[in-house]
């Protein structure tokens, strides 16, 4: 497998990123806000673990699934591209699957963390099987983590995996989460280069 290596810079004024390859092919485009993160790996992250299925839930259109990402990760000011490979990773944009912990819907959002984040962070209560409180409640997580953690997409995603226990900097965080954080970086520049899954 290739080795990649990337850096991912913002730029205050025009948020530009590059990223550059084994071959130090390199390549820039304009965004909004994917901070900094510095990632050495030599393998692939892989697939996400697949969360069960409700066979008998109705699905809706990716592209209603895409524009509700969108829309939510502008209204919480965190780079679309992100909450849309986080989603992906996820959920596969799936509102009906369930993770083994009991985790629900497109973000993958557990019950007790929407009981406690929807109001504090939405100033209401959130219904975590309706699709709009889902991503939306998931959007403002991660920008809360975002912030939290001063722009370190690295540990405001291991945040939104394992809770703040698990959080470090890159060279000490868990493996799984590692490989999380990873696949999630690498869907949020393929969507953002116009190659993502969807």
């Amino acid at each position: 497998m290739s080795r990649l290596v990337c850096a991912l810079s913002l730029m205050a004024a025009v948020g530009i990123w590059a990223c550059s390859d084994a071959t130090g092919a390199e390549s820039q485009a304009q965004d909004s806000s994917l901070p900094q993160l510095n990632i050495q790996l030599n393998t692939d992250p892989g697939n996400p673990p697949a969360p069960s299925i409700d066979p008998n839930a109705p699905s809706l259109d990716l592209r209603i699934i895409k524009s509700i990402l969108y829309a939510d990760a502008m209204k919480h000011r965190v780079n679309p591209y992100l909450v849309m490979g986080l989603a992906w990773w996820e959920s596969g944009w799936n509102q009906s699957a369930i993770s083994s912990a009991g985790a629900i819907g497109v973000m993958q959002i557990m019950p007790a963390t929407a009981d406690a984040a929807g109001p504090y962070l939405l100033h209401h209560p959130v219904d975590i099987h309706d699709i709009n409180d889902n991503i939306d409640l998931g959007s403002a997580i991660i920008a809360h983590n975002m912030q939290s953690y001063n722009g370190d997409l690295v540990k405001a995603l291991a945040d939104y995996y394992g809770g703040p226990s698990i959080v470090t900097d890159w060279g000490h965080l868990r493996v799984d989460a590692k490989r999380y954080v990873w696949g999630i970086y690498h869907l949020a520049l393929a969507f953002q280069q116009g190659r993502g899954p969807v």
